[in-house]
């Protein structure tokens, strides 16, 4: 269908600067969309389409748009011709929209009156006016540069030349398609030209060449993925071949009840053909019953006189010769009509063998006489069809035997260019050997002497593994030495607060203070055997510890112990009382010696892979402990931090210069002394041996 084509019919609206421009801006938008809906085929039975065009047209009136009722009426024409096969109607629309476009200087939208105009002309069998307004069509588009729309309106001018029987013509005009086609490099169209192609060599009975332009339209596809229309004329080829199980197989794949009723009809007469040229007559004849219904219907003039010439030849086999005369007289009639030069000649045919076989001998010779004439003309016709396609075709062979020349001198070519190729590839050959032998006895030169080397590296590795051993052993000797050293030292501080307990003569305290202890102490024994414990043990020996602390300075400080949740503290590994000697060092160095009630917070939060444990307090600051010279923290900070800086520094393999903790002074907004942060960082999850900070 040529909707596919008319892509720039309707021009869009610009800005409107009035009312009534903004109307017909309002009408081009409405039928843009008709266009759209034509193109994309949303319209299946095309009747909102046509209320749309029916709306544009009764607002342009309104208004008085000239060029929206033209290109209005242009649509109306387009949908009632194609879609609903109302060909009669179809033309009065077109004619109706050429004289509106007359009326105006804007043509766009021209092409698609002049297109549905020929088509419902072609439809009718008034062929010379088809083929005029065909050309006219052709011209706009070429005016307008559009060359796929100028191939179509050829190929259809083609097929009215087909209709009318002026075979050379139409195999003039098809030539010049296939050649614009494949200018355009448009493969589609140019398979499109090759099928019309095809019917015209069933025209003239030439059903090898219809089989070999069929073959060429559908590439390497198979016949069964043509659309119904081209497989029912496929199916025609069969039958005219005698191939009738082929034929029948095709059908077969056709599904009438799904088929448009523009199809229907010529798949009916398709069918009915095919019982005909099998002599079926009684197949054939409820084919073409049904199929004149639709063609009368339709007032589709072509396949009227086929069906009707179909019926009088079905009449004649079945002896039914009234009805056989009285359709050959309805096919005359309507050829004369139009012209049809081929279907007078059959109509001809037909009445002389009526009228021989009702023994009325002047009537037969009279329609004989008239047949042997016409069949001279139309078959002159013929044989200037053929010798076109022999021309066209002779055009296409001197190009694939230029083509053919071409390849051959190129191949000439190419097999030069390898000759010469293959020797500089054989030479270079030869140097890449020569070139790999002399690198070979080189490889194996330095291969010796690398095997050489690598035997003294493995003798020196060994020896140093042997070293290396023996410093792990040492290390963890020296770790569990300065582990051990931890214990009794903490022992020292709790049994002095016991003392002290006791000393005051607070039994109950000293009570509850030894019951802590002794789970602590527990605790610590266990412990005291793991080189890392889980950060939740760790926890639960801080707060034994803080809550024994609180017990010893009667409740003089809070403190709170804060875990980011995102950390699974069952999960992460440190070294045993890693943090416990910092928060001894909290309480000693600050919280002890502030008069009002002081806090301790601990917090322990993940940054990557990093564990942060922050240890802060708002005591009396490190600068007024060392002005009371408490000669007991000094040593709790050389036994209990001291120490953990050493165990840390023997697990990351570092020195004690690099720490892992900072500790930060902290001041009020009067710059007084507020207490201490210390910021301890680790890795978390980290394996025996790998480094504990960073």
């Amino acid at each position: 269908m040529v909707f596919v084509l008319l892509t720039g019919v309707v021009r869009a609206a610009g800005e409107p600067t009035d009312p009534t421009a903004a109307e017909r801006g309002k009408i081009d938008s409405i039928e843009h969309q008709i266009i759209g809906f034509l193109i994309h085929k949303q319209m299946g039975s095309y009747g909102p389409a046509a209320c749309y065009a029916e709306d544009a047209l009764q607002r342009s009136k309104k208004i008085g748009y000239t060029h929206g009722i033209a290109i209005a009426l242009a649509c109306e024409a387009a949908i009632k011709g194609h879609g609903n096969d109302q060909f009669v109607l179809s033309e009065k629309l077109a004619r109706e929209s050429l004289s509106w476009f007359a009326r105006t200087d804007d043509k766009y939208g021209i092409t698609l009156a002049y297109y549905t105009l020929g088509f419902s002309l072609f439809a009718q069998s008034h062929f010379d006016e088809a083929v005029h307004y065909f050309q006219l069509a052709r011209r706009e588009a070429r005016r307008t540069g559009n060359r796929l729309e100028e191939v179509y309106y050829l190929s259809v001018t083609a097929e009215a030349y087909r209709e009318r029987g002026d075979y050379a013509r139409a195999f003039d005009t098809l030539q010049q398609c296939i050649q614009i086609a494949e200018a355009l490099k448009d493969s589609n169209m140019v398979h499109v030209q090759y099928k019309l192609l095809a019917g015209m060599f069933i025209q003239i009975e030439d059903y090898n060449s219809a089989e070999k332009y069929f073959r060429l339209a559908l590439g390497r596809g198979s016949p069964l993925q043509m659309d119904p229309w081209d497989l029912t004329g496929y199916a025609e080829l069969k039958t005219r071949q005698h191939q009738y199980d082929s034929a029948l197989y095709i059908y077969a794949t056709l599904d009438s009840a799904k088929l448009p009723p523009a199809l229907i009809r010529t798949f009916l007469v398709s069918k009915g053909e095919y019982y005909l040229f099998r002599q079926d007559y009684g197949g054939a004849l409820p084919y073409f019953l049904k199929s004149i219904v639709y063609q009368r219907e339709m007032n589709d003039g072509n396949q009227l006189m086929r069906c009707e010439a179909d019926l009088a030849r079905t009449y004649f086999g079945l002896h039914q010769d009234a009805q056989a005369f009285q359709y050959a007289r309805e096919d005359l009639a309507l050829a004369q009509s139009t012209d049809a030069r081929q279907n007078i000649r059959d109509a001809c045919q037909l009445l002389s063998i009526y009228y021989d076989r009702t023994k009325r001998t002047d009537s037969a010779y009279f329609y004989y006489k008239r047949y042997i004439i016409l069949k001279d003309s139309v078959l002159n016709d013929q044989v200037r069809g053929r010798f076109a396609s022999f021309g066209f075709e002779q055009k296409i062979r001197l190009l694939n035997e230029d083509k053919q020349l071409e390849d051959l001198c190129l191949n000439q070519e190419m097999m030069i260019k390898n000759m010469l190729i293959g020797g500089i590839v054989v030479l270079l050959l030869f140097a890449g050997i020569y070139i790999w032998i002399i690198r070979l006895k080189r490889r194996n030169a330095e291969h010796r002497r690398k095997q050489a080397e690598d035997d003294l590296e493995i003798q020196r590795l060994e020896g140093e593994r042997a070293r290396v051993a023996l410093q792990q052993r040492a290390k963890e000797l020296e770790i569990q030495a300065l582990r051990s050293q931890m214990n009794p030292h903490f022992i020292f501080n709790c049994l002095n607060a016991i003392n002290r307990f006791i000393l005051g003569h607070e039994t109950e305290a000293a009570s509850d203070y030894l019951t802590k202890f002794s789970r602590l102490m527990r605790m610590i024994m266990n412990h005291s055997r793991h080189p890392y414990i889980s950060l939740a043990e760790e926890i639960d020996i801080l707060r034994l510890y803080l809550d024994m602390e609180r017990l010893r300075f009667k409740d003089a400080f809070d403190y709170r112990i804060i875990v980011a949740d995102e950390l699974e503290i069952d999960d992460i590994r440190i070294p045993p009382l890693l943090v416990q000697p910092f928060v001894e060092n909290a309480v000693w160095h600050g919280l002890m010696h502030k008069e009002e009630r002081g806090t301790l917070t601990i917090s322990f939060s993940a940054n990557g892979d990093m564990l942060t444990c922050v240890v802060r307090d708002n005591g009396v600051g490190r600068r007024h402990a060392a002005l009371l010279k408490s000669k007991s923290v000094e040593r709790h900070k050389s036994m209990g931090m001291q120490i953990t800086a050493e165990r840390m520094a023997l697990l990351s393999g570092v020195d004690t210069a690099t720490p892992f903790f900072v500790i930060e002074d902290l001041y009020d907004e009067h710059g007084e002394p507020a207490g201490t942060q210390v910021t301890l960082t680790v890795k978390i999850n980290y394996p025996a041996g790998e480094p504990a900070y960073n």
